[in-house]
């Protein structure tokens, strides 16, 4: 009964929380979460980089209609709510990202598809993006126009397309720590909110920390893949966007973006030497090494997974958001290779640790 009583005054601490940091897009997530946490398909079938075993893999569902109900309600609250208005909100980039998530839904209910099938459909999918949304692909980005020398333009759509189908399939690699996804793209969607202030971008940007506060404080309930990989297209195309209209430098984006790019470059190098198949799982990243060593200190599952996702993620890219957000003159460049050495030494740094103790 005292365990009962706990556990329901931890629920009314983070309900209070979640109301007062995110308002009305908090509720409606929270109440979402609640309630999907608790329905018995999509869960998890064993224990996962610390989650506790059946935790539910539904995260991204409740996002993604926590979003639009926002928006739907913010629209009608300022009586603005028509077709056209919703139209604007939810764009193209916003279905496509939904759609290229549906391919993690069905790895979520099945957990059967394999990585051939999803990386092959994620192909096809960005591709009708790119198709339909043309301005998406960078033809002016200097990587592609070198001493004035212009590239041929399919070279550049393919090249646009390998590099947003790896980042997608980066978020995927990097979504295994409790809030370690969701709070760096969170940062990512600070910057996108200070150069749109949409009511999308608003009402996407209080429901990502509503998540963060559940999933990291709960454990009940994480991204799952449909949540990669919808949040992931969509900064991805975002990305691309607001580097065309907005001028933004590519390696600021880079650098707060930092770790699903450390960790993708990192397992694809690592397969390569193993000599093992490109498209093969494994958890030796980074976030697995931090989770194990934070368990030698008696921290919980749930706790020090917690730990784990929140530390990375705001050593990784609070730095940029507070460079950017204080217009500080600064190689972006220079600052993502530094990033990239950080990582990489801190990645051999607690694996010579964990072999010691394993």
């Amino acid at each position: 009964m005292q365990e009962v009583k706990i556990k329901n005054n931890e629920i009314s601490l983070i309900s209070i929380i979640t109301i007062l940091v995110t308002g009305i897009n908090g509720v409606i997530t929270y109440i979402l979460l609640m309630t999907i946490s608790r329905v018995n398909f999509g869960r998890d079938p064993e224990i996962k980089h610390g989650l506790a075993s059946g935790a539910s893999r539904m995260g991204g569902v409740v996002i993604m209609f926590s979003i639009i109900f926002g928006v739907l309600f913010n629209l009608f609250f300022f009586d603005t709510i028509s077709l056209e208005s919703i139209t604007q909100e939810i764009d193209g980039i916003v279905l496509f990202s939904i759609l290229i998530g549906l391919i993690g839904l069905a790895e979520d209910l099945s957990q059967k598809l394999s990585s051939i099938i999803r990386l092959l459909t994620t192909f096809v999918f960005v591709s009708l993006a790119l198709f339909a949304i043309p301005e998406l692909i960078p033809y002016k980005l200097d990587l592609f126009n070198i001493n004035g020398f212009t590239v041929n333009r399919f070279f550049v759509f393919t090249i646009t397309l390998v590099m947003i189908c790896g980042f997608i399939n980066a978020g995927n690699i990097a979504d295994g720590a409790n809030g370690l996804l969701t709070s760096i793209y969170l940062v990512f969607f600070m910057v996108l909110y200070s150069l749109e202030n949409s009511i999308f971008n608003f009402s996407l940007l209080t429901t990502t920390i509503a998540f963060i506060i559940y999933n990291a404080s709960t454990g009940r309930i994480f991204l799952g893949d449909f949540g990669s990989y919808m949040l992931s297209s969509f900064v991805a195309f975002k990305s691309i966007e607001i580097y065309v209209l907005y001028d933004i430098p590519v390696f600021l984006l880079a650098s707060i973006l930092i770790y699903p790019c450390f960790e993708l470059s990192r397992s694809l190098l690592v397969r390569f030497m193993n000599k093992t198949s490109l498209m093969s799982p494994d958890n030796y990243h980074l976030h697995n090494y931090v989770y194990e060593y934070l368990l030698t200190f008696g921290f919980t599952r749930h706790l020090a997974n917690s730990i784990t996702g929140i530390g990375i993620a705001v050593s990784s890219s609070t730095p940029s958001l507070l460079l950017y957000f204080n217009n500080t003159s600064i190689s972006w460049f220079y600052l993502f290779m530094l990033e990239l050495i950080f990582f990489s030494s801190i990645y051999f740094l607690f694996y010579k640790k964990i072999i010691k103790i394993t």
